[in-house]
Protein backbone atom coordinates (compact mmCIF):
# COMPACT_ATOMS: atom_id res chain seq x y z
CA UNK A 1 0.00 0.00 0.00
CA UNK A 2 1.60 3.33 -0.95
CA UNK A 3 3.04 5.34 1.64
CA UNK A 4 1.15 8.70 2.47
CA UNK A 5 3.98 11.68 2.63
CA UNK A 6 1.90 14.88 2.81
CA UNK A 7 -0.19 16.76 0.96
CA UNK A 8 1.00 20.54 -0.99
CA UNK A 9 -1.27 22.86 -2.07
CA UNK A 10 -1.01 23.41 -6.15
CA UNK A 11 -1.78 27.11 -5.47
CA UNK A 12 -2.11 28.57 -1.96
CA UNK A 13 -3.14 31.67 -1.09
CA UNK A 14 -2.85 33.81 -4.40
CA UNK A 15 -4.72 36.92 -5.44
CA UNK A 16 -4.56 39.53 -7.84
CA UNK A 17 -6.44 41.79 -10.46
CA UNK A 18 -5.93 41.53 -14.42
CA UNK A 19 -7.10 45.26 -15.73
CA UNK A 20 -8.80 45.35 -18.78
CA UNK A 21 -6.55 45.54 -21.63
CA UNK A 22 -2.97 44.54 -20.02
CA UNK A 23 -0.82 41.91 -20.14
CA UNK A 24 0.04 39.91 -17.00
CA UNK A 25 3.02 37.70 -17.42
CA UNK A 26 3.42 34.45 -14.64
CA UNK A 27 6.74 33.32 -14.45
CA UNK A 28 8.21 30.17 -12.32
CA UNK A 29 9.85 26.85 -12.82
CA UNK A 30 8.43 23.64 -13.31
CA UNK A 31 6.24 22.53 -10.83
CA UNK A 32 4.96 26.32 -9.68
CA UNK A 33 1.44 25.93 -10.19
CA UNK A 34 1.54 28.80 -13.10
CA UNK A 35 -0.74 26.58 -15.76
CA UNK A 36 -2.98 25.64 -13.08
CA UNK A 37 -3.49 28.99 -12.01
CA UNK A 38 -4.48 29.73 -15.89
CA UNK A 39 -6.42 27.34 -15.99
CA UNK A 40 -8.41 28.08 -12.83
CA UNK A 41 -8.87 31.58 -14.19
CA UNK A 42 -11.11 29.86 -16.96
CA UNK A 43 -12.87 27.59 -14.76
CA UNK A 44 -11.06 24.97 -16.34
CA UNK A 45 -9.92 23.54 -13.37
CA UNK A 46 -12.12 24.14 -10.22
CA UNK A 47 -10.15 25.88 -6.89
CA UNK A 48 -11.38 24.60 -3.56
CA UNK A 49 -11.78 27.67 -1.97
CA UNK A 50 -11.27 31.07 -3.62
CA UNK A 51 -13.36 32.58 -5.98
CA UNK A 52 -12.46 34.13 -9.59
CA UNK A 53 -14.33 37.04 -10.37
CA UNK A 54 -14.98 38.02 -14.04
CA UNK A 55 -17.29 40.88 -14.86
CA UNK A 56 -18.51 41.10 -11.67
CA UNK A 57 -19.09 37.14 -11.14
CA UNK A 58 -17.30 34.74 -9.54
CA UNK A 59 -17.40 31.63 -12.31
CA UNK A 60 -15.14 29.47 -9.87
CA UNK A 61 -18.55 27.81 -8.73
CA UNK A 62 -20.26 27.66 -12.49
CA UNK A 63 -21.11 24.39 -13.41
CA UNK A 64 -20.68 23.62 -16.86
CA UNK A 65 -23.96 24.79 -18.56
CA UNK A 66 -23.57 28.07 -16.36
CA UNK A 67 -19.90 28.74 -17.76
CA UNK A 68 -21.10 27.95 -21.32
CA UNK A 69 -21.88 31.56 -22.13
CA UNK A 70 -18.77 32.72 -20.48
CA UNK A 71 -17.00 30.55 -22.78
CA UNK A 72 -17.08 32.99 -25.54
CA UNK A 73 -15.00 35.56 -23.42
CA UNK A 74 -12.41 33.15 -22.21
CA UNK A 75 -9.78 31.27 -24.55
CA UNK A 76 -6.50 29.35 -24.64
CA UNK A 77 -3.87 29.32 -26.56
CA UNK A 78 -2.05 26.09 -25.75
CA UNK A 79 1.45 25.56 -25.39
CA UNK A 80 1.80 22.38 -28.27
CA UNK A 81 0.80 23.94 -31.11
CA UNK A 82 0.53 20.84 -33.23
CA UNK A 83 -1.05 18.49 -30.72
CA UNK A 84 -3.72 21.64 -29.58
CA UNK A 85 -5.29 20.88 -32.98
CA UNK A 86 -7.38 17.92 -34.74
CA UNK A 87 -5.22 16.01 -36.85
CA UNK A 88 -8.30 14.48 -38.62
CA UNK A 89 -9.78 18.24 -39.63
CA UNK A 90 -8.15 20.70 -42.21
CA UNK A 91 -7.33 23.82 -40.85
CA UNK A 92 -10.17 25.75 -41.95
CA UNK A 93 -12.39 22.61 -40.02
CA UNK A 94 -9.94 23.27 -37.32
CA UNK A 95 -10.67 27.30 -36.46
CA UNK A 96 -14.47 26.84 -38.11
CA UNK A 97 -15.23 24.41 -34.54
CA UNK A 98 -15.76 27.02 -32.08
CA UNK A 99 -18.20 28.53 -33.95
CA UNK A 100 -19.59 25.78 -35.21
CA UNK A 101 -19.99 24.15 -31.35
CA UNK A 102 -21.77 27.93 -30.57
CA UNK A 103 -24.38 27.30 -33.33
CA UNK A 104 -22.66 29.53 -36.48
CA UNK A 105 -24.10 28.83 -39.85
CA UNK A 106 -21.02 26.67 -41.74
CA UNK A 107 -21.58 29.59 -44.25
CA UNK A 108 -20.88 32.22 -41.83
CA UNK A 109 -18.46 30.26 -39.97
CA UNK A 110 -16.02 29.66 -43.00
CA UNK A 111 -16.35 33.89 -43.71
CA UNK A 112 -15.19 34.52 -40.88
CA UNK A 113 -12.46 31.57 -40.91
CA UNK A 114 -11.31 33.32 -44.08
CA UNK A 115 -11.18 37.00 -42.15
CA UNK A 116 -9.30 35.32 -39.11
CA UNK A 117 -6.60 33.28 -41.45
CA UNK A 118 -5.93 36.95 -43.08
CA UNK A 119 -5.57 38.45 -39.57
CA UNK A 120 -3.06 35.75 -38.13
CA UNK A 121 -1.32 35.59 -41.42
CA UNK A 122 -1.93 32.27 -42.95
CA UNK A 123 -2.59 32.19 -46.32
CA UNK A 124 -5.89 31.77 -48.35
CA UNK A 125 -4.32 28.13 -49.81
CA UNK A 126 -3.06 27.00 -46.35
CA UNK A 127 -7.46 26.52 -45.51
CA UNK A 128 -8.13 23.03 -47.36
CA UNK A 129 -4.32 21.72 -45.78
CA UNK A 130 -4.03 19.46 -42.58
CA UNK A 131 -1.86 20.22 -39.38
CA UNK A 132 0.73 18.03 -39.64
CA UNK A 133 2.08 20.12 -43.19
CA UNK A 134 2.66 23.19 -41.27
CA UNK A 135 5.84 24.24 -39.01
CA UNK A 136 5.18 24.86 -35.48
CA UNK A 137 4.94 28.65 -35.94
CA UNK A 138 1.99 28.28 -38.60
CA UNK A 139 0.50 25.44 -36.00
CA UNK A 140 0.43 28.42 -33.54
CA UNK A 141 -0.83 30.78 -35.82
CA UNK A 142 -3.83 28.60 -36.59
CA UNK A 143 -4.32 27.93 -32.59
CA UNK A 144 -4.22 31.49 -32.32
CA UNK A 145 -7.33 31.99 -35.25
CA UNK A 146 -9.17 29.20 -33.41
CA UNK A 147 -8.79 31.18 -29.89
CA UNK A 148 -9.95 34.70 -31.75
CA UNK A 149 -12.96 32.93 -33.57
CA UNK A 150 -15.68 33.96 -31.23
CA UNK A 151 -14.31 37.37 -30.40
CA UNK A 152 -12.95 36.62 -27.16
CA UNK A 153 -12.10 39.48 -24.10
CA UNK A 154 -9.66 37.29 -22.27
CA UNK A 155 -7.12 34.79 -23.65
CA UNK A 156 -4.86 32.53 -21.16
CA UNK A 157 -1.58 32.38 -23.13
CA UNK A 158 -0.04 28.99 -21.88
CA UNK A 159 3.69 29.13 -22.40
CA UNK A 160 2.56 30.01 -26.16
CA UNK A 161 6.01 29.94 -27.24
CA UNK A 162 8.21 27.64 -26.15
CA UNK A 163 7.94 25.09 -28.16
CA UNK A 164 9.33 27.46 -31.37
CA UNK A 165 12.59 28.69 -32.66
CA UNK A 166 14.11 31.49 -31.34
CA UNK A 167 13.61 33.94 -34.60
CA UNK A 168 9.29 32.30 -35.12
CA UNK A 169 9.04 33.12 -30.89
CA UNK A 170 9.55 36.84 -31.85
CA UNK A 171 7.14 36.72 -34.61
CA UNK A 172 4.45 34.71 -32.98
CA UNK A 173 4.96 37.23 -29.83
CA UNK A 174 4.89 40.47 -32.26
CA UNK A 175 1.67 38.79 -33.61
CA UNK A 176 -0.15 38.37 -30.21
CA UNK A 177 1.09 42.05 -29.27
CA UNK A 178 -0.49 43.51 -32.20
CA UNK A 179 -3.52 41.49 -31.95
CA UNK A 180 -4.23 43.22 -28.21
CA UNK A 181 -4.08 46.27 -29.69
CA UNK A 182 -6.06 45.54 -32.22
CA UNK A 183 -8.50 43.64 -30.65
CA UNK A 184 -8.84 45.24 -26.69
CA UNK A 185 -7.51 41.93 -25.65
CA UNK A 186 -6.10 40.90 -21.88
CA UNK A 187 -3.75 38.20 -21.61
CA UNK A 188 -2.52 36.14 -18.90
CA UNK A 189 0.97 34.76 -19.68
CA UNK A 190 2.34 31.67 -18.25
CA UNK A 191 6.07 30.99 -19.15
CA UNK A 192 9.50 29.90 -17.87
CA UNK A 193 11.43 32.77 -19.51
CA UNK A 194 11.75 35.69 -17.35
CA UNK A 195 13.22 37.53 -20.57
CA UNK A 196 10.64 36.64 -22.76
CA UNK A 197 7.61 37.97 -20.77
CA UNK A 198 9.79 41.28 -19.78
CA UNK A 199 9.71 42.30 -23.20
CA UNK A 200 6.21 41.29 -23.80
CA UNK A 201 4.58 41.76 -21.07
CA UNK A 202 2.96 45.05 -18.57
CA UNK A 203 3.40 43.40 -15.41
CA UNK A 204 5.16 40.29 -14.11
CA UNK A 205 4.56 37.98 -11.29
CA UNK A 206 6.65 35.14 -9.50
CA UNK A 207 5.21 32.16 -8.77
CA UNK A 208 7.43 29.67 -6.45
CA UNK A 209 5.57 26.30 -4.99
CA UNK A 210 2.00 27.74 -5.65
CA UNK A 211 2.74 31.01 -4.06
CA UNK A 212 3.11 34.35 -5.35
CA UNK A 213 6.68 36.10 -3.88
CA UNK A 214 6.83 38.86 -6.12
CA UNK A 215 4.76 41.30 -8.61
CA UNK A 216 5.42 44.50 -10.11
CA UNK A 217 6.09 46.21 -13.56
CA UNK A 218 7.93 44.09 -16.25
CA UNK A 219 10.79 46.94 -15.68
CA UNK A 220 10.97 47.14 -11.85
CA UNK A 221 10.78 43.32 -11.60
CA UNK A 222 13.56 42.84 -14.34
CA UNK A 223 16.04 45.64 -13.31
CA UNK A 224 15.13 45.70 -9.06
CA UNK A 225 13.82 42.39 -8.59
CA UNK A 226 13.06 42.18 -4.52
CA UNK A 227 12.83 38.45 -3.55
CA UNK A 228 15.81 36.32 -3.19
CA UNK A 229 14.01 33.77 -5.55
CA UNK A 230 13.62 36.43 -8.45
CA UNK A 231 17.37 37.63 -7.72
CA UNK A 232 18.56 34.16 -8.30
CA UNK A 233 16.13 32.97 -11.28
CA UNK A 234 17.34 35.87 -13.02
CA UNK A 235 21.27 35.20 -12.45
CA UNK A 236 20.18 31.75 -13.39
CA UNK A 237 19.93 32.83 -17.25
CA UNK A 238 23.47 33.56 -17.59
CA UNK A 239 25.69 32.44 -19.97
CA UNK A 240 28.21 29.95 -19.22
CA UNK A 241 30.90 32.16 -20.49
CA UNK A 242 30.01 34.41 -17.50
CA UNK A 243 32.13 32.37 -15.10
CA UNK A 244 30.74 30.21 -12.55
CA UNK A 245 28.15 31.84 -11.18
CA UNK A 246 25.62 30.37 -13.45
CA UNK A 247 26.29 27.03 -11.50
CA UNK A 248 25.80 29.03 -8.27
CA UNK A 249 22.50 30.49 -9.03
CA UNK A 250 21.10 27.04 -10.91
CA UNK A 251 22.15 25.41 -6.94
CA UNK A 252 20.03 28.73 -5.34
CA UNK A 253 16.89 27.72 -7.77
CA UNK A 254 17.24 24.45 -7.66
CA UNK A 255 13.12 23.38 -7.66
CA UNK A 256 11.66 21.49 -5.54
CA UNK A 257 10.36 19.19 -8.63
CA UNK A 258 14.35 18.29 -9.27
CA UNK A 259 13.94 16.16 -5.81
CA UNK A 260 13.09 12.90 -5.49
CA UNK A 261 9.29 12.54 -5.71
CA UNK A 262 8.67 11.73 -1.52
CA UNK A 263 11.51 14.39 -0.91
CA UNK A 264 9.68 17.36 -2.73
CA UNK A 265 6.36 16.50 -0.46
CA UNK A 266 7.98 16.24 2.71
CA UNK A 267 10.19 19.44 1.90
CA UNK A 268 6.76 21.22 0.52
CA UNK A 269 4.55 20.39 3.38
CA UNK A 270 7.15 21.19 6.16
CA UNK A 271 7.80 24.46 5.07
CA UNK A 272 4.49 25.82 4.62
CA UNK A 273 4.60 27.20 8.17
CA UNK A 274 7.30 29.25 7.33
CA UNK A 275 8.45 31.48 3.97
CA UNK A 276 7.99 28.75 1.50
CA UNK A 277 11.45 29.71 -0.06
CA UNK A 278 13.82 29.44 3.68
CA UNK A 279 15.07 26.21 2.86
CA UNK A 280 17.27 26.90 -0.58
CA UNK A 281 17.45 30.98 0.89
CA UNK A 282 20.94 32.05 1.09
CA UNK A 283 19.50 35.02 2.57
CA UNK A 284 17.31 33.57 4.96
CA UNK A 285 16.34 34.50 8.51
CA UNK A 286 15.64 32.69 11.87
CA UNK A 287 12.33 34.27 10.70
CA UNK A 288 11.82 32.51 8.10
CA UNK A 289 11.29 29.00 9.18
CA UNK A 290 8.62 30.10 11.23
CA UNK A 291 6.61 32.85 10.21
CA UNK A 292 5.20 33.25 6.23
CA UNK A 293 6.27 36.55 4.73
CA UNK A 294 3.82 39.23 3.99
CA UNK A 295 3.86 40.69 0.22
CA UNK A 296 5.02 44.70 0.46
CA UNK A 297 7.13 46.93 -1.20
CA UNK A 298 8.40 50.70 -1.21
CA UNK A 299 5.34 51.04 -3.71
CA UNK A 300 1.80 49.28 -4.09
CA UNK A 301 2.81 48.42 -7.96
CA UNK A 302 5.94 46.34 -6.83
CA UNK A 303 5.58 44.24 -3.86
CA UNK A 304 6.74 40.93 -2.93
CA UNK A 305 6.90 38.94 0.06
CA UNK A 306 9.94 38.29 1.66
CA UNK A 307 11.19 39.32 5.59
CA UNK A 308 14.13 40.88 4.37
CA UNK A 309 11.71 43.58 3.04
CA UNK A 310 9.88 44.51 6.55
CA UNK A 311 12.74 45.61 9.13
CA UNK A 312 12.74 42.08 10.21
CA UNK A 313 16.33 41.55 9.17
CA UNK A 314 17.93 43.82 11.81
CA UNK A 315 15.70 41.87 14.51
CA UNK A 316 16.86 38.52 13.51
CA UNK A 317 19.78 36.82 13.37
CA UNK A 318 20.97 35.47 9.20
CA UNK A 319 21.25 31.73 8.90
CA UNK A 320 24.93 31.03 7.35
CA UNK A 321 23.99 28.47 4.07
Amino acid sequence: MPRKIGEIAAIDDVSFDINQGEILGCVGGSGSGKSILGRMLLNLVRPEAGEVIFEGRNIAGLSEPEMRPYRRNLQIIFQEPLNSLNPRRTVAENIARPLLNFGESRESAFRRVRDLMDIVGLLPSHANRYPHQFSGGQCQRIGIARALALKPRFLFLDEPVSALDVSIQAQILNLLKDLRDEFDLTYFLVANDLKVVEHFSDRVMILYQGKIVEIGTAKQVNQAPLHPYTQSFLRSALHMSSGDEWQTAAIETESLNELGREEAVEAAAGDRKGCIYGSSCGQRLAICASKSPEMTGETQMHTAACHLLTGAAPQHQRIES
